[in-house]
């Protein structure tokens, strides 16, 4: 295979039983996991994904970025001992501002953030078990709706806040709701190495690292659905997804 080969870079958010386009089940997130694992993928954090680039010329086939958005706290209590068990890593994006507050606290902050949120102690373990820790702003904004002057305090506080809690360095960033224009592409990129987008795709090979296209697995619930995402195929039907998407949040 040649080095056009694109990154697969899959994403979840909360590991939890509630009905929520946010949420996966623990069971069948473990049965995702295993069915990578089955088909020779390893989980890797972005950052690793890049070292790998840098170092070869190209992402890795046989692995796949696994990502968490807001920082859940079912991140730790449910992904991450599910990843051990396979050897894998992944890169959690923390809503620095929020951290440790309970889903009543959260939601008052945000309304979209309905979940206890994890806390220092937590974010450190995850760091500790080899995660790679991202930024998701400080509060959970839309970029795309604030002046210049507080987009870039989301994303400079945030990276600053998190680097200085942690003793770690951040370089991964992730948009919330995944809404960007060139001006907040542009304020990320004078911050992070890399950024993800929610664009259902997989990344290509020469893509823009500050428009990183993920999967979101809530779309891969069915286990044949992702089998053939998997083998390399699907394209057609990401492409659907991604029109249909695009449609809905023109009507919002």
């Amino acid at each position: 295979m040649s080095g056009a080969d694109p990154l697969l870079v899959l994403t979840w958010h909360a590991i939890d039983e509630r009905a929520s386009v946010i949420a996966m089940s623990p069971d069948r997130f473990r049965r995702q996991l295993d069915q990578l694992a089955e088909h020779g993928f390893a989980g890797i954090s972005l950052a690793e994904a890049f070292r790998r680039h840098a170092a070869t010329g190209r992402f890795p086939r046989d692995a796949a970025v696994l990502t968490f958005d807001d920082g859940y706290r079912s991140v730790v209590e449910q992904a991450l001992p599910a990843l051990s068990a396979h050897g894998f890593g992944g890169t959690v994006f923390l809503t620095a501002g929020l951290i440790g507050l309970t889903g009543d606290q959260a939601r008052a902050r945000n309304p979209d953030l309905d979940r206890d949120l994890l806390d220092w102690d937590e974010a450190g373990a995850l760091l500790q078990a080899g995660w790679e820790v991202g930024s998701h702003t400080v509060s959970h904004p839309d970029l795309t709706r604030l002046d210049a002057a507080a987009r870039d305090r989301e994303l400079s506080d945030a990276k600053a806040q998190l680097e200085q809690r942690l003793q770690v360095r951040v370089r991964s960033f992730a948009y919330p709701y995944g809404r960007l224009d060139p001006a907040v592409r542009e304020a990320a990129a004078r911050h992070y190495e890399f950024a993800c987008t929610t664009r259902l795709a997989r990344h290509a090979a020469d893509g823009d690292p500050l428009r990183i296209d993920r999967i979101d697995m809530y779309y891969m619930q069915d286990p044949a659905r992702f089998a053939k995402l998997l083998d390399g195929g699907l394209d057609t039907w990401l492409y659907v997804r991604r029109a249909l998407r695009a449609v809905r949040r023109l009507a919002h």
